[in-house]
Parts: C-alpha cells; structure tokens; sequence
C-alpha cells in the first residue's frame, strides 16, 4: 500500500526505477506479508511461448488429485500493465489448487511502458492458446479451461475470452471457454466510470495513477498509437458480447473500477451472458492480493471457489486443508 502512494513518480519512469517497482519478494517474505499458500499445493515454474519472445508462468496442482484431466484456470496478475508479478498472485492461485479441484497456471505478460498495448494482450493471448493446445501435458481438461484476473489482469481475461469467442466461431475445433472470473476488472480505459471522479483518492488506487498508468500503456502521438476507447484495450467497447463464457464479477465498494466492474457484468447480461456478482462493500482495490490485510479476500476465495466447483475435493484432501489453515490462523492470532 505505501508502494501504491508514492506512485505515480516519476513521470517518465526509469529502467531502474522500473526493475525496483516490479522485483518480485522472496518466496518466503511474500508468504509471510501476502499470506500462505496450501502447503499440500506443487508449484512449478515453466515458460510459454509467445511471439518473439518467452513468457514465464508458474503451475499450481494439489498433490493429493489424481491423474485424470483437471480444468485449468489461467490466471493473469494486475498492476496497471505497468508493474506486477507472478509472486503477488500466489496466495490466489494457491489457494485455489488447494480448495478446488483444478490446475491453475499464471501467466506473466510484457509491461509498459516498455512494451506499450496491445503487447500485454498480444502475449496473454498467445500464452493461453499454447495452453489450451498443449493442456494434456498439464494434466488438463481442454474443454474445461477458464481465464482469470485482477484489475489489468482482469482487462486481459474479459479480452481473451472474446478473442477465444471469435475464434471458436470462426474455428470448430477450438474449444470454448468454460468460464471467466474478473475480480475489479478495468474495461474501460477512458475513465469514464462515475465511480473514478467520485473516489480520486481511494486507498490503493488514486486517480492520478490511473491516468499515469494510461500514459505508459497507452502512449499517444505514435504510429501504433491506441486509443483508450479502443475494443483492443477497452472489453466494454466490444461491438459485440453474446456467446461470452459464463462470468464471476468481483466488485469492491472502496475502488474508483466499481462501476467498471458493476457497468460490464451489466453488458455481459444483456448480451445473455450467464453472471453472477458478488459487491464487497468496504473492500478496497486490489484485496486480492492482500488477503493478511482485508477480509474480504477470504470470502472472495471461497466465491471463486463456489464457482468453479467443478467437482469437490476429496474429503480427506479438503478436511487436512481446512485444519492445516486453522491452525496458521491462529498461529497468527
């Protein structure tokens, strides 16, 4: 959070400002000040090819699952398109593969302002094709796969999930997606949510970053220029939403993004989207990410995990998980 306040400075960010903003915590710190992750959970690093380039991604199975193919949720951090690692996402993505039956696999992506939009697109896209057309080799279900994100992670999911939806259309054999899960989600990057001028200081996501988080993702004044209303940038804008994959919209009441989140699940339902929102009315932007601070966090696992439920865990998998957290809480206490 006293990261989030000194942002945004400085305005034309340096390369060595830019690797002390996005150093990645050690593993152990980060389990201590961003919460644990399932102790029964493997994680394993791998690399995803993408155009020109490797992108870096980490597996999270539970150990007790056996060997018949999994759905997969693909996850993609936040931060603006401008910071963020795979390490802020862990206590998520872990304690999903822990209380749900499911493979997830998160996805880093290439960040302005040095790779401007639409790469973090480009590459997002590129990383969850190969995914789904090499699932097997995780343990996958390639007719069970979902996409998953925080904030810009979340711009990134809604946007695959139309992209996967035109493809599949225009494609027999490339499977629809099962579902997509956008916890605060930025879709419109014109920030023209009522909610942004009402909460310009809010707590982890002042207005003045935004608009800093803008002109490093969305340079003007270039040939490749993109505008923010742009469909390529902005889901809200798509020209069309029908056959979308169903959705699990996570809103904070304390987020200059609520009424980004609150105005696309709107659009999602009347294009006949399958939706289900669930308001956190005190929690702040990015509560995800800080479940050891905001309570909300906790209950918004267990939506996820409500959602994806696509089978329940094994009873004694789930029991031994359940105590296990029991125990560290009130280690905490």
């Amino acid at each position: 959070m006293a990261m989030q306040r000194r942002l945004p400075r400085p305005e034309q960010p340096s390369a060595r400002y830019l690797a002390r903003l996005r150093r990645e915590m050690p593993r152990g710190v980060a389990r201590l000040l961003l919460g644990p992750v399932g102790k029964d959970v493997a994680i394993r690093g791998i690399t995803v090819p993408a155009t020109d380039t490797l992108l870096i991604a980490r597996v999270y199975r539970h150990r007790d699952l056996g060997p018949d193919p999994l759905p997969m949720v693909i996850n993609f951090h936040g931060g603006g398109f401008v910071f963020g690692n795979l390490t802020a996402a862990d206590w998520l993505c872990g304690q999903l593969a822990a209380r749900a039956a499911v493979i997830v696999v998160s996805v880093g992506y290439r960040l302005a302002p040095e790779y401007p939009a639409p790469t973090a697109f480009t590459d997002s896209w590129s990383a969850t094709r190969w995914l789904v057309e090499h699932v097997d080799l995780l343990g996958g279900d390639r007719s069970r796969v979902m996409v998953m994100g925080e904030s810009a992670g979340a711009n990134l999911a809604a946007l695959i999930a139309l992209a996967s939806r035109d493809l599949s259309r225009a494609d027999a054999g490339w499977p629809q997606l099962a579902g997509q899960i956008l916890a605060y989600p930025a879709v419109d990057l014109t920030l023209s949510s009522a909610s942004i001028a009402e909460l310009t200081d809010a707590p982890m996501l002042r207005k003045e970053t935004l608009d800093w988080y803008g002109r490093l993702y969305l340079p003007q004044g270039l040939d490749t220029s993109i505008a923010a209303d742009d469909p390529r940038v902005s889901p809200i804008f798509a020209a069309d939403h029908t056959d979308l994959p169903p959705a699990l919209v996570l809103i904070a009441g304390d987020d200059p993004l609520r009424d980004d989140a609150t105005r696309y699940a709107a659009v999602l339902a009347a294009a006949g989207v399958r939706v289900q929102t669930q308001v956190f009315p005190d929690a702040i932007h990015g509560f995800l990410s800080i479940p050891l601070f905001e309570p909300a966090a906790h209950e918004a696992l267990g939506a996820i995990v409500d959602y994806l439920s696509p089978r329940p865990m094994p009873t004694a998998v789930a029991m031994a998980h359940r105590s296990g957290w029991r125990r560290r809480l009130l280690v905490r206490l």
